[in-house]
């Protein structure tokens, strides 16, 4: 066959253009032998060759097909409902178009030189049919909120079927004279690189990436389908035939054009899928704005209507909860020690259950507790898959977590809280859920920091209002910006001004006495000036506005200045002090001539030895109060009785009422002395409970930074973790108060009061005597005058005192050394003169727990009645107790001693009271009620005695002290009633 015959010699076999005659003469030499071949039917492999430019095409369109791809796919992981599918459906054709069409320009770039090669269309079609729906079923079975791996190899596996087959079926539809065959080891290896990039496909399609990321992943993706296409056609040999069909196919259009077309469409779709899931990507993005601005406002709505912590938290858990749609959203308080926290509330979704309790962090890991604690965010998407067996793996499951996103709060470098979403099954968490719980525990923590902050602030002025109103102190602001004055009503009064009539600075000018105005203006004027900036401190008098009454004020106050040194505001206090100068003027008069003053010093010194003969009486009436109380109120007792009844019952006439009336008032004025003779012997009746030391120096802090003045710096220094103390809660406050006010004594100039406690144990030598234990010490030190040797000595002894005649009764630290021995702990002083004075005071360590709960007090009404058995040695207090039980309702046995009583119990004789006197000779009551008990252990008891000293009665027994009415009687045993009901 001649060359200019044979097929394609003259004409580009691709594009129809004529060629060259170099090309022609090629050309016909490859026909020729061709057409010998064809006629002596000997096989002959053909050799092959790639348009470069169209290979470069292929290339290109694998790339940006993965990247459409791994763009829809993004749309996938964030939609939901219907446009979840539509989705799922464009990015299955994305990646299985993408691949068809890279594979078809692939095909269309190979070529044999002298060999016509066809398409059949129905295989072709059908290729592309397979690329799209293996990569839609492998995506469909992906689960595509938190993979594991198995769902990952079976997608990736059912989409490398599809890419296989759609290449191997495509090279079937090649038509051409010649037989294909391959070469397995490499068909092989075409099919690993399909399974192996359709696998790392799908696992980049379930992953959060961002653009740099996608697009290297994208040309890796668009290389390792272009190399399997490559490696298949490498696999494939194309032998000369002659029984293959050599119909024409698709050879109406050059193979260049052709494939530049496809491309071009390919291309052309891939931009319209970018531009559609950039165009759903930012309607989403302002949809998901709009929801989370709406969201955010709903949530500062919630926690601003709610003054309460825990109903904010609540309200939070639950809005977050529910938008996203999470199974729990809850809370925790973390413990001092860091590692024991409490679930107090949280939101759970239908069917599953809460949380609440309580848990130990390390039990959740050390990955968990370790993010926590340094105060990052703890994000895990897979429980199973992120933590081994171990890890925490376990208590997050036991709880129903299989994803979570937790939240510290790190305040002063300690865990305090935490904030957490749980889902029951693996969740793939994006940045803009993480984002969204961040913004709404910061916004919780601000908020319960406000509310909290704005207790301690409306506390802080509660005190401050009532000291300054108990101190009878007014205060004073001068706004100079605005020209305006602020004055509280007690501040009017001083300028004899009504407290809802408004003020000006005229009006306190005016207000001066005329004598004081020019000392006072200048005063004010140094204290406003920024070069001087001087203490405001004078006295002047003021004439009443409306009362016209001349009174003497002293105040003080300073300037406040900005950064440039302009003045903003002067404020200070006022305070009256007319008495005080009415005092002073008086003293100028005695001093007026040396009689008056020698008949001063005279009386002065009478008053003394007469201060001093009382002390030395109440001294020893003191010591006296303890060993006579017991008899003087068992014989105040049938006396208040006996007139109590005799009161009720209404005998006599008008006349012997008003003689019992007075004497009934009399014995409580005996009864009221005996209580204040014991307090002052240290014998007083104490309520030791646990006390929190920290708790109750830090509340105090402002009470005794108000009462000492501003010109003493308050410290208080507790460390956390201290245990309690067994303490008079009252009676410790009115301690460290009398030392306080010791203090501020002993710093006329200012200084400092530091105010701390801390554990420490006492040894056998220890200075204060105590016996071998661990002891709370709460230290009062003052930086003050400090003590000489003889003060030093003298200091705790009952009315001794440094500060003069009318200025303390010598009892305060006498008190505090009275009931550190009461609660069997010590005080000790430590002082010298220019060096200040600590005060230390030792406390036993409570083994209980803190009261918190206040005792309320029942009404007095009706007991029960039935029989009470009266024990007493006393007859006359015995009758009188009686006779109140009887006027009561009950019926009574009376009997004089313990050991009587047991015989009547022993001879069966039957009550459902008994009432019985402590201190009796022989059998004590106490003895009496447990050897009672014994016997009958439900049997309702009621001790009673005169004397404050109750060692050696079971704290369960219930007492009341001697003496005693009616109605006291009465109280006291409905209590028992209650009690007994109560168990």
């Amino acid at each position: 066959m001649a060359a200019s015959a044979l097929p394609g010699v003259n004409r580009d076999f691709r594009t129809g253009v004529p060629r060259s005659p170099q090309k022609r003469a090629h050309n016909a030499v490859w026909a020729l032998r061709a057409t010998i071949l064809w006629k002596t039917a000997v096989p002959m492999i053909l050799a092959s060759v790639h348009d470069t430019h169209l290979v470069a095409l292929s290339v290109i369109i694998a790339i940006f097909g993965s990247f459409t791809a791994l763009s829809v796919a993004a749309r996938v992981r964030a939609s939901t409902g219907r446009s979840f599918h539509v989705w799922l459906v464009a990015a299955a054709a994305a990646l299985g178009g993408s691949i068809w069409s890279m594979h078809f320009v692939a095909m269309l770039a190979f070529s044999m030189p002298g060999m016509r090669i066809s398409y059949g269309v129905l295989p072709t079609l059908l290729s592309l049919v397979l690329a799209v729906g293996f990569t839609g079923a492998g995506f469909a079975i992906f689960h595509w909120h938190g993979a594991r791996i198995r769902r990952v190899l079976a997608s990736g596996f059912l989409i490398g079927t599809g890419v296989t087959s759609m290449h191997y079926l495509g090279m079937a539809a090649m038509q051409m004279p010649a037989t294909l065959t391959y070469n397995v080891p490499w068909v092989f290896v075409s099919v690993t690189i399909a399974m192996s990039a359709s696998t790392v496909a799908v696992w980049l399609a379930g992953r959060d990436h961002g653009t740099g990321s996608r697009t290297a992943a994208s040309i890796v993706m668009g290389i390792a389908i272009a190399g399997m296409h490559y490696t298949g056609m490498y696999a494939a040999t194309f032998t000369h035939s002659l029984r293959v069909d050599r119909a024409e196919g698709l050879a109406s259009l050059g193979q260049t054009y052709l494939a530049t077309v496809i491309g071009l469409i390919t291309l052309l779709v891939l931009l319209l899928g970018l531009g559609a899931v950039q165009i759903e990507r930012i309607l989403h993005r302002g949809a998901d704005r709009e929801a989370r601005l709406r969201f955010i406002s709903e949530l500062n709505d919630r926690l601003f209507r709610s003054s309460d912590p825990g109903n904010a938290m609540a309200a939070a858990a639950e809005l977050l909860g529910r938008k996203l749609a999470v199974s729990r959203c809850a809370y925790a308080d973390v413990d001092q020690n860091g590692d024991r926290f409490w679930i107090r509330s949280d939101y759970n979704a239908p069917g599953l259950q809460s949380s609440i309790g309580e848990y130990s962090l390390d039990l959740f890991g050390p990955r968990a507790a370790g993010n926590l604690r340094a105060g990052e965010c703890l994000v895990v998407r897979d429980v199973v898959g992120e933590l081994a067996p171990g890890e925490g793996r376990e208590m997050f499951q036991a709880i129903a977590i299989e994803a979570i996103i937790c939240c510290p709060l790190i305040n002063d470098g300690r865990l305090e809280a935490m904030m957490a979403v749980h889902q029951d099954r693996p969740r793939d968490w994006t940045t803009e859920d993480i984002a969204l719980v961040r913004e709404v525990v910061e916004r919780c923590w601000a908020h319960v920091r406000r509310i909290g902050a704005e207790a301690r602030l409306r506390e802080s002025e509660e005190r401050l209002r009532l000291a300054v109103e108990n101190a009878e102190v007014g205060f004073w602001d001068v706004d100079i910006v605005h020209n305006a004055l602020i004055w509280p009503p007690r501040t009017k009064a001083m300028f004899g001004i009504s407290a809802n009539v408004p003020v000006t600075m005229q009006d306190f000018y005016d207000g001066l006495h005329s004598d004081d105005r020019e000392l006072t203006a200048t005063a004010f004027a140094a204290a406003a000036d920024p070069d001087q900036r001087t203490l405001y401190d004078v006295e002047y008098r003021t004439i009443g506005k409306e009362d016209r009454i001349v009174r003497w004020i002293a105040a003080k106050g300073r300037g406040v200045f900005d950064e440039g040194g302009r003045c903003l505001r002067v404020a200070g206090t006022v305070v009256e002090i007319t008495a005080r100068k009415q005092a002073e003027e008086a003293l100028r008069e005695l001093n007026a001539t040396l009689e008056a003053r020698v008949a001063a010093a005279l009386t002065e010194r009478a008053e003394v030895e007469e201060v001093l003969r009382q002390s030395q009486k109440m001294e020893s009436m003191g010591q006296l109060t303890g060993g006579v109380a017991h008899d003087f109120n068992n014989l105040l007792t049938p006396i208040i009785g006996s007139l109590d009844l005799l009161q009720r019952k209404g005998l006599g006439g008008e006349r012997e009422q008003r003689l019992i009336a007075g004497a009934a008032q009399s014995a409580e004025r005996a009864r009221v002395l005996v209580q204040r003779l014991l307090a002052f012997a240290r014998r007083q009746p104490l309520q030791p409970v646990a006390v929190d030391l920290a708790k109750l120096l830090n509340g105090m802090g402002h009470l005794v930074s108000s009462t000492i003045g501003p010109q003493i710096k308050v410290v208080i220094d507790v460390p956390a973790g201290l245990p309690l103390a067994e303490a008079d809660h009252n009676q410790l406050e009115m301690a460290v108060l009398n030392l306080a006010v010791n203090a501020r004594d002993a710093m006329p100039d200012g200084g400092t009061l530091r105010l701390s406690a801390h554990v420490e144990a006492i040894d056998q030598d220890h200075r204060s005597g105590l016996s071998q234990d661990r002891y709370l010490c709460l230290s009062v030190c003052d930086t003050g005058l400090g003590m000489d040797g003889p003060t030093l000595t003298r200091a705790i002894e009952p009315f001794f005192s440094t500060k003069g005649i009318g200025k303390g009764t010598g009892l305060g630290l006498s008190m505090v050394h009275g009931l550190a021995s009461q609660l069997g702990g010590a005080l000790a002083i430590q002082s010298q003169q220019g060096s200040g004075t600590m005060v230390k005071l030792w406390l036993p360590v409570s083994a209980a727990v803190e009261q918190t709960e206040e005792i309320r007090d029942e009404p007095v009404g009706s007991t029960w009645t039935g029989t009470a058995l009266v024990v007493d040695d006393e007859n006359f207090v015995r009758m009188t107790t009686a006779d109140m039980l009887i006027d009561l309702g009950y019926k009574v046995i009376e009997a004089s001693s313990g050991e009587e009583a047991m015989r009547l119990i022993g001879d069966g004789t039957q009550f459902d009271l008994l009432v019985t006197d402590h201190l009796m000779p022989g059998m004590t009551g106490a003895d009496l009620a447990y050897a009672v008990r014994e016997v009958r252990p439900e049997q309702a008891v009621l001790i009673v005695s005169g004397y404050a000293d109750v060692a050696g009665i079971d704290a369960s027994l219930p007492r009341l002290t001697k003496p005693f009415r009616r109605d006291e009687l009465a109280a006291r045993l409905r209590q028992i009633v209650i009690s007994a009901t109560a168990h």
